[in-house]
Protein backbone atom coordinates (compact mmCIF):
# COMPACT_ATOMS: atom_id res chain seq x y z
CA UNK A 1 0.00 0.00 0.00
CA UNK A 2 1.27 3.63 -1.00
CA UNK A 3 1.27 5.52 2.42
CA UNK A 4 -0.46 8.95 2.08
CA UNK A 5 2.41 10.50 3.92
CA UNK A 6 5.70 10.29 2.26
CA UNK A 7 9.27 11.11 3.46
CA UNK A 8 12.53 11.39 1.87
CA UNK A 9 16.21 11.96 2.58
CA UNK A 10 19.34 13.30 0.50
CA UNK A 11 22.29 13.88 1.32
CA UNK A 12 23.10 17.59 -0.14
CA UNK A 13 27.39 18.39 -0.27
CA UNK A 14 26.77 21.67 1.01
CA UNK A 15 26.26 23.10 5.00
CA UNK A 16 22.94 23.93 5.92
CA UNK A 17 22.96 27.23 5.94
CA UNK A 18 23.86 27.11 1.76
CA UNK A 19 21.10 24.45 1.22
CA UNK A 20 18.63 26.53 3.13
CA UNK A 21 19.61 29.81 1.01
CA UNK A 22 18.74 27.30 -2.22
CA UNK A 23 15.54 26.14 -1.03
CA UNK A 24 14.72 30.13 0.26
CA UNK A 25 15.98 32.31 -2.17
CA UNK A 26 14.13 32.64 -5.26
CA UNK A 27 16.89 33.20 -7.66
CA UNK A 28 18.45 30.34 -6.50
CA UNK A 29 15.26 28.01 -6.55
CA UNK A 30 14.60 28.70 -10.07
CA UNK A 31 17.84 27.29 -11.05
CA UNK A 32 17.14 23.82 -9.50
CA UNK A 33 13.51 22.96 -8.43
CA UNK A 34 12.48 22.09 -11.69
CA UNK A 35 13.61 21.08 -14.68
CA UNK A 36 15.18 23.95 -16.72
CA UNK A 37 13.61 23.11 -19.66
CA UNK A 38 10.02 24.07 -17.54
CA UNK A 39 11.77 27.62 -16.97
CA UNK A 40 10.53 28.16 -13.86
CA UNK A 41 10.07 31.46 -11.96
CA UNK A 42 9.84 31.31 -8.27
CA UNK A 43 8.54 34.06 -5.71
CA UNK A 44 9.31 33.64 -2.06
CA UNK A 45 8.06 36.17 1.17
CA UNK A 46 9.92 34.49 3.63
CA UNK A 47 8.52 34.75 6.92
CA UNK A 48 5.49 32.63 8.77
CA UNK A 49 2.30 33.91 6.90
CA UNK A 50 4.27 34.63 3.91
CA UNK A 51 3.45 32.70 0.81
CA UNK A 52 5.59 31.00 -2.30
CA UNK A 53 5.07 30.33 -5.65
CA UNK A 54 7.04 28.25 -8.70
CA UNK A 55 5.48 28.52 -11.86
CA UNK A 56 5.98 27.06 -15.44
CA UNK A 57 4.48 28.96 -17.96
CA UNK A 58 6.57 26.38 -20.31
CA UNK A 59 5.02 23.54 -18.44
CA UNK A 60 1.45 24.05 -17.85
CA UNK A 61 1.79 24.20 -13.80
CA UNK A 62 2.28 25.95 -10.87
CA UNK A 63 2.63 25.38 -7.11
CA UNK A 64 2.11 28.10 -4.39
CA UNK A 65 1.14 27.72 -0.64
CA UNK A 66 2.13 29.44 2.91
CA UNK A 67 4.93 29.66 5.45
CA UNK A 68 3.70 28.11 8.66
CA UNK A 69 7.52 27.73 10.03
CA UNK A 70 10.45 29.15 9.35
CA UNK A 71 13.57 28.25 11.43
CA UNK A 72 16.40 29.36 9.47
CA UNK A 73 18.59 27.08 8.62
CA UNK A 74 17.08 23.95 10.52
CA UNK A 75 13.15 23.60 9.55
CA UNK A 76 10.53 24.99 6.74
CA UNK A 77 6.77 24.06 7.05
CA UNK A 78 4.33 25.04 4.40
CA UNK A 79 1.24 24.46 2.57
CA UNK A 80 1.17 22.93 -0.52
CA UNK A 81 -1.32 23.63 -3.23
CA UNK A 82 -1.13 23.12 -7.72
CA UNK A 83 -2.97 25.32 -9.49
CA UNK A 84 -6.50 24.36 -10.57
CA UNK A 85 -6.82 21.94 -7.81
CA UNK A 86 -8.59 21.96 -4.49
CA UNK A 87 -6.15 19.92 -2.56
CA UNK A 88 -4.26 21.15 -0.14
CA UNK A 89 -1.25 19.20 1.48
CA UNK A 90 1.52 19.93 4.23
CA UNK A 91 5.04 19.92 3.28
CA UNK A 92 8.34 19.94 6.26
CA UNK A 93 11.95 20.21 5.23
CA UNK A 94 14.80 19.67 7.71
CA UNK A 95 18.47 20.30 7.36
CA UNK A 96 20.22 18.50 9.45
CA UNK A 97 23.76 18.85 9.76
CA UNK A 98 26.01 15.87 8.21
CA UNK A 99 29.23 14.19 10.12
CA UNK A 100 30.59 15.22 6.43
CA UNK A 101 29.54 18.81 6.38
CA UNK A 102 27.22 18.65 4.47
CA UNK A 103 23.32 18.29 5.07
CA UNK A 104 20.60 15.52 5.19
CA UNK A 105 17.59 17.39 3.57
CA UNK A 106 14.15 15.49 5.24
CA UNK A 107 11.20 16.20 3.29
CA UNK A 108 7.49 14.88 4.72
CA UNK A 109 4.72 15.73 2.51
CA UNK A 110 1.37 14.73 4.43
CA UNK A 111 -2.35 15.12 3.88
CA UNK A 112 -2.56 13.39 0.93
CA UNK A 113 -6.32 12.31 -0.46
CA UNK A 114 -5.55 9.05 -1.71
CA UNK A 115 -2.61 6.90 -2.51
CA UNK A 116 -1.70 8.09 -6.45
CA UNK A 117 -1.51 11.29 -5.58
CA UNK A 118 1.17 10.15 -3.13
CA UNK A 119 3.00 8.47 -5.44
CA UNK A 120 2.38 11.10 -8.54
CA UNK A 121 4.37 13.36 -5.68
CA UNK A 122 7.24 10.77 -4.14
CA UNK A 123 8.15 10.21 -8.22
CA UNK A 124 8.59 14.36 -8.18
CA UNK A 125 10.39 15.39 -4.83
CA UNK A 126 12.81 12.13 -5.83
CA UNK A 127 14.00 14.60 -9.39
CA UNK A 128 13.37 17.36 -7.26
CA UNK A 129 15.88 16.32 -4.58
CA UNK A 130 18.41 14.39 -7.28
CA UNK A 131 18.45 18.05 -8.94
CA UNK A 132 19.46 19.53 -5.21
CA UNK A 133 22.06 17.30 -4.99
CA UNK A 134 23.74 18.01 -8.31
CA UNK A 135 23.15 21.46 -7.87
CA UNK A 136 26.21 23.94 -8.44
CA UNK A 137 25.98 25.19 -4.56
CA UNK A 138 29.42 27.54 -5.51
CA UNK A 139 27.75 29.51 -8.37
CA UNK A 140 24.46 30.41 -6.66
CA UNK A 141 27.36 32.17 -4.32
Amino acid sequence: MIPLTLQLKRHVPAEPARVWRAWTDPGELARWYWPASFAPSCSVDLRVGGRFRIASAAAGMAVSGEFAAVEPPARLVHTWKWDGEDAETLVTVEFLAGADGGTDVVVTHERFADPGDSANHAQGWNDCLARLVAYDFAAGD
